[in-house]
């Protein structure tokens, strides 16, 4: 017969008392706690070495928060007291629980019912928070282990659309409806326990070398991805509610035990791991001292501290590809500036991979720390093959020197492909290279990249030869480095030491070659899984992606992409990812962008937000003077946050609309640099003085056509860009005006003051010949309607009959 009992545990919140019953005792309890730990309930095994062993069945229901506590007890003692006797000490060996019994707490009397988490929304996936803290697909089952999966799934990607509203504020006010009252429904720390549990069974159930993972690895690694995503939003609550430290710090404890299990077996998913690592950092704030020292040891346990310079036997071989333009001066400097001597080609040196242009080879004035020679082999290159040495094992390296046009050569460069052989060292010398290191970086992801932040610089004789190249100047401070051991943050103190100067140099840490030693930078220009949001920001990474091919002819035409908007991946993804990193190009290339605060356009403040719906909307997007717009239909939307933390004090999330995910990525920089700069007036982030052109609606639809002029200045077919200047002037509801026109205004002029994206001069001059020469032109864009210069929405329809529109309607997802 069972014999009451009470579990006694010790918890952060003192001594808690847990009755129950003895179900069985001695050598029998251990079989019977495995043939009832399937079943409803709470069961514990409590085991001893010498003595009797206890099955015990918890009496229901059981508080979340006191089950939590359990929990950190398993393998731990517990003392087991029966009435009228002595405590006993046991060890609890195991714990199996169903959440269904787990008691909701009374602390917030708006969670007695069942929430309903994306209310009216047509065709959402559903997702309910039930009062005992738990999220589920309906408002009445309480879903575990796998089949939570779809719950947790929905959960991660829901959660993923918030930056600054946490569990604190489940529904956060519109900023386009302030008339609306306030909805104060929260989780309390209780249910956060609850909701710890839940996502903490996934994560068992899912777990790398389980049953569930070599079922379905993919699926599993989703789950627990999902979990993740579920934890890390708990942590990021204990800011908001102090409450909740309990259970951020639980939550980070299951956090670091997913970072050490995923590992070391053929499911483990290192992407996931990494992204744990990055999820740890970025929730700092709400760990523990210990944690906190602990996350920073795992970022720097992410990063190849030095190259490997064991397995670099023998002579260092580094190519130097440089740009017709480039190359003979390069060369020169190498001999003149850096005492290199240039040699014969050695016998067992490859062929010029680029056909056209022969090697140069030239030794360097210093050894290896074996004491073979460090030798660079100098071509000139084009953007088609200039990274063909990182196939060839000969090569320990190569520096890349040559002007970016805009962006347009790195794209190409990466079309070209190439399968890495051996330890690969790449410095990229250019204008902006941290705008397209997420091409660079999926090329080669096992090499140490070294990209340029700002304009890399040169200077050229009267020879018209170049005579001097900090890129060069830096290349070879690295090498110097190397062939001292160096690690990778001592090669960038080099690097800071060579480098020339820049306006950006008053940011701690600034360094013109971004390499591995800079993770904080690195992880925002990453894109691990290619689902076009940057990892750092990627609340939940999503491992069942969907390639999405362009489709420039129906660029403009909405189509259900036919999976969740944090699936898509291919052309689309990479797209979005290029018009995120353009916009960074565009801020520092021209001074309409110059007011941002804090000179934030120098600090590469855009990175992708990856994509949303009309099911999915973005939320906590500020509004400022914005009229009531629909985010969740509008084709692109852009997220400003104020960030103590970043150089700038601010950064912004570039997204797209997932039935648009097709549009040609050239369409995509356009309609992101458009509501970019929209929203950045809206906002007051550029610096506007009363009286000048950039206070009035006329001058900033005309600084968004100069925007959108300067990022069509690439080579192609003149009827193709053509056509999306069209497109993006109707999706604006700008008037038809001509692109030769806008054009015209930037000038070399503003080239030489690198104003490539319009210039407050260019403003003035289209400003006067349109007022001139096309005065019906001027006058619309002067209109008083505010949607004009605005992006319109997309009109979706929920069975995938989707079409563009101008009809403004419907109630606005929120800000």
């Amino acid at each position: 017969m069972p014999t009451d009992v009470i579990v006694r545990i010790r918890s952060a919140r003192g001594i808690v008392d847990l009755p129950g019953t003895v179900d069985t005792i001695g050598p029998a309890a251990s079989p019977t706690f495995e043939e009832r730990r399937s079943t409803p309930g709470i069961r514990l095994l409590a085991v001893a070495v010498s003595d009797n062993d206890y099955a015990i069945s918890l009496q229901l229901p059981v508080p979340a928060e006191s089950l939590a506590a359990l929990r950190e007890r398993e393998g731990k003692a517990v003392l087991i007291v029966f009435p009228g006797r002595t405590p006993v000490r046991r060890r609890l060996r195991a714990l199996a629980a169903s959440t269904a019994h787990v008691a909701p707490d009374p602390g917030v009397a708006s969670q007695a019912a069942p929430l309903d988490l994306t209310a009216g929304r047509e065709g959402a996936a559903p997702l309910w928070l039930l009062p005992a803290g738990v999220f589920s697909t309906t408002p009445t089952v309480s879903p575990e282990g796998v089949a939570a999966r779809d719950a947790l799934v929905t959960a991660a990607r829901w959660i993923s659309s918030r930056r600054t509203s946490t569990l604190a504020q489940l529904f956060p006010p519109s900023a386009f409806h302030p008339e609306e009252p306030v909805r104060k429904e929260r989780l309390s720390a209780g249910r956060g326990m609850a909701m710890l549990e839940q996502a903490r069974a996934a994560l068992q159930v899912a777990a790398v070398g389980g049953e569930e993972a070599r079922r379905d690895p993919t699926g599993a690694a989703t789950l627990r991805s999902a979990a993740l995503t579920v934890l890390s939003h708990l942590i990021a609550t204990s800011l908001d509610d102090r409450g909740f430290a309990p259970v951020a710090e639980l939550a980070a404890a299951e956090i670091f035990a997913l970072v050490e299990r995923e590992a070391g077996d053929e499911a483990a998913r290192p992407a996931l791991r990494a992204h744990a690592i990055h999820l740890l950092q970025l929730r700092a704030p709400g760990l523990t001292a210990a944690q906190q020292e602990r996350a920073r040891e795992l970022v720097r346990g992410l990063l190849r501290e030095a190259p490997p310079y064991d397995e670099l036997t023998g002579p260092w071989n580094f190519a130097m590809c440089g740009a017709s333009e480039f190359h003979e001066g390069e060369c020169r400097i190498l001999v003149l500036t850096h005492g290199f001597k240039e040699i014969p080609l050695p016998p067992d040196a490859p062929p010029s991979p680029g056909g056209w242009s022969p090697y140069r080879v030239f030794e360097a004035p210093f050894k290896t720390p074996a004491g073979a020679p460090i030798r660079v082999f100098a071509r000139g290159a084009s953007p088609r093959d200039e990274n063909l040495e990182m196939g060839m094992r000969f090569f320990a390296g190569l520096l890349i020197n040559r002007h970016a046009q805009l962006g347009a050569f790195d794209l190409r460069a990466a079309a070209v492909q190439v399968r890495q052989e051996g330890y690969k060292l790449m410095m990229n010398a250019q204008c902006a290279g941290l705008t397209t290191r997420f091409a660079i970086s999926q090329m080669f992801p096992d090499a140490d990249i070294y990209s340029s932040w700002d304009s890399t610089y040169f200077r050229v004789g009267p020879d018209g030869v170049v005579n001097a190249s900090e890129g060069v100047d830096c290349f070879v401070a690295a090498l110097r480095g190397m062939s001292e051991r160096a690690s990778h943050a001592e090669l960038d103190a080099r690097i800071r030491e060579a480098q020339w100067h820049h306006a950006q140099a008053e940011a701690p840490g600034f360094s013109q070659f971004v390499g591995p030693s800079h993770p904080l930078v690195v992880a925002r220009y990453s894109d691990v899984n290619r689902d076009g949001r940057a990892d750092y920001y990627d609340g939940f990474l999503d491992f069942q992606l969907t390639e999405i091919a362009e489709d420039i002819e129906a660029s403009m035409t909405p189509r259900d992409p036919g999976v969740s908007a944090s699936q898509i991946s291919g052309q689309a993804a990479a797209g979005l990812n290029w018009a995120a990193g353009s916009l960074n190009r565009v801020a520092q290339y021209s001074d309409i962008w110059a007011g941002l605060p804090g000179q934030s356009e120098l600090y590469y403040v855009f990175q992708s937000g990856g994509f949303y719906s009309h099911r999915e909307p973005p939320h906590d997007v500020p509004a400022g003077d914005a009229v009531e717009q629909d985010l969740g239909r509008l084709p692109a939307v852009t997220r400003y946050q104020r960030n103590k933390d970043a150089p700038g004090g601010l950064t912004v999330e570039v997204m797209f609309h997932s039935h648009l995910s097709h549009a040609a990525q050239e369409l995509k920089r356009l309609l992101c640099a458009a509501d970019a700069m929209r929203r950045a007036f809206d906002l007051g982030y550029l610096a506007l003085e009363a009286g000048e052109a950039l206070s009035t609606p006329r001058g900033q639809r005309c600084a968004m056509l100069l925007t959108m002029a300067g990022l069509l200045e690439f080579p192609a077919d003149q009827n193709f860009i053509d056509g999306l200047w069209s497109m993006a002037l109707k999706a604006l509801r700008l008037p038809e005006v001509s692109r030769s026109t806008v054009r015209a205004c930037i000038t070399a002029e503003d080239h030489a003051m690198s104003n490539y994206y319009g210039s407050r001069r260019g403003l003035g001059q289209l400003l006067a010949w349109l007022e001139r020469s096309d005065p019906s032109v001027f006058q619309q864009l002067g209109s008083e309607d505010p949607r004009v210069g605005r992006l319109a929405k997309i009109e979706v329809g929920a069975a995938g009959e989707d079409r563009r529109g101008d009809r403004e309607g419907g109630r606005g997802s929120g800000g």
